[in-house]
């Protein structure tokens, strides 16, 4: 009986001490990362916690290279200037709306992760910033042109030069609103006759309906418009007379950026961010702009979206195996490897209480060294992986680098802080069992009857 519980436990202990490690591992992995990586609160209260919604606005698209892309965005529309484009933007999408969406977009893909729906569907509402689109712009034009300094007409009486000088000058300044631009300068009126007035009104608005650069829109909402341009135009009101006069102008301008922006959303003005990521992200491949293949099948998503789609459910099912696994296997292998172990070396006491404390001593130190190493270079080896990411997209402005930069820090530090601790308590562990069966090894010489 001594020879075979001799070789039983020459073979089992060692194996019994691979798992407790492997235990330890699975439960540490799986406490302090897996668990949240797929905690929404983990990424919301990150997320707020950089400020991020607010540095959107007060430090990426103050940045010059956003605000072109923003201004791509407005397309013909150079109502607005560089230095108001953050604004309009704030307006239209507010710090509060923006957190609730992404917020949303979180919870929803948490809930794909952990099982709780079926289908990943990720979307940002843009209903509510689109249908401000059109008022936000128009009555910003409105406050553009209360700002517009009025020109010196040149002299005050009426003759076939100043009815053509002033009538030409709000020609141009008509086109140009109709272009996109707000002018520098408005032609005064106010010290030109009622009489005059009128009749430069009479020579000058008609021309322009006879002019082939403007859209038919444009003349259309124009004419609908004229009773009040030329109220306007006959009491002197300079920047009346544009005001009522930009909105026939800029509408459709504004019109066709609204347009622009629909098409790509879905016919609930929702941006699908899945597809957007499937044409411009093929996650494990790094950037893979979808430039060509095959003609996609109606009613069916194209072969990007699909791929991202594919690449997700197999995460998805790595998760569900792992939580299946960790779950089970992790508490059985390093509680009941430590339990097996000792129950393997009684009726001995002293080795019943030393070899698990060893096992768990060494296991527990191990990891708790390899947390300290993590908590300490997490940081290097992050900022190295932002800066090559970074280095292969160099239109990325700046600040939002930085912003990118202190949410991966964040998010890699929170991970691996939570490592070093646990592994402590193991290790702590393993040393009073192992000390223990020190102190019993002494005194058991003393103590009748303990083996």
């Amino acid at each position: 009986m001594g020879l075979p519980l001799m070789i039983l436990r020459f073979v089992a202990t060692p194996i019994l001490g691979i798992a407790i490690f492997a235990g330890l591992l699975l439960t540490l992995v799986g406490n302090n990362i897996v668990d949240k990586l797929l905690n929404a609160d983990f990424y919301s209260d990150t997320i707020a916690e950089q400020n991020t919604y607010n540095r959107i606005y007060d430090d990426v698209l103050l940045d010059q290279k956003a605000k072109d892309k923003v201004q791509e965005l407005l397309g013909d529309v150079k109502v607005v200037s560089p230095e108001d484009i953050v604004g309009l933007v704030r307006g239209l999408l507010p710090p509060e709306y923006l957190q609730t969406q992404v917020e949303g977009a979180i919870q929803s893909s948490m809930a794909y992760l952990n099982e709780d729906s079926d289908t990943l569907e990720l979307y940002l509402e843009m209903g509510p910033a689109i249908d401000k689109i059109k008022p936000t712009l128009l009555d910003y034009v409105d406050r553009r042109i209360d700002g517009i300094p009025e020109a010196d007409p040149g002299p005050a009486e009426c003759n076939p030069g100043t009815v053509k000088s002033v009538g030409d000058g709000y020609q141009e300044v008509f086109r140009n609103l109709a272009g996109g631009q707000v002018p520098a300068s408005l032609p005064s009126i106010k010290v030109i006759a009622e009489p005059c007035r009128v009749l430069i009104f009479d020579s000058a608005f008609p021309a322009l309906f006879a002019d082939d650069t403007l859209d038919s829109r444009t003349t259309q909402a124009l004419g609908n418009a004229t009773d009040d341009i030329r109220a306007a135009f006959v009491a002197g009101d300079t920047h009346g007379v544009l005001k009522a006069a930009a909105r026939p102008l800029s509408e459709p301008l504004v019109d066709d950026v609204v347009a622009k922006i629909r098409e790509r959303l879905d016919e609930r003005d929702r941006l699908d961010l899945i597809s957007l990521i499937g044409r411009n992200v093929s996650l494990g491949r790094g950037f893979d702009v979808v430039s060509s293949g095959p003609k996609a099948v109606p009613n069916l998503p194209p072969p990007s979206e699909q791929r991202f789609r594919g690449q997700v459910a197999e995460i998805q099912a790595l998760v569900v195996q792992y939580r299946a696994l960790g779950g089970t296997l992790a508490p059985l292998m390093l509680y009941g490897g430590a339990i097996l172990l000792a129950v393997l070396h009684l009726p001995k006491l002293s080795a019943a209480m030393r070899w698990p404390g060893i096992c768990l001593l060494v296991s527990g130190g191990l990891f708790f060294i390899l947390g300290k190493i993590l908590e300490s270079k997490v940081v290097d080896w992050l900022i190295t992986g932002v800066d090559q990411i970074t280095a292969n997209a160099p239109g990325i402005p700046g600040p939002a680098v930085n912003l990118i930069s202190d949410l991966v820090l964040s998010f890699g530090q929170q991970l691996t802080q939570g490592f070093a601790a646990p592994a402590f308590t193991v290790l702590i562990v393993g040393a009073l069992l192992f000390a223990a069966s020190i102190v019993l090894s002494i005194v058991k010489p003393f103590i009748p009857g303990l083996s």
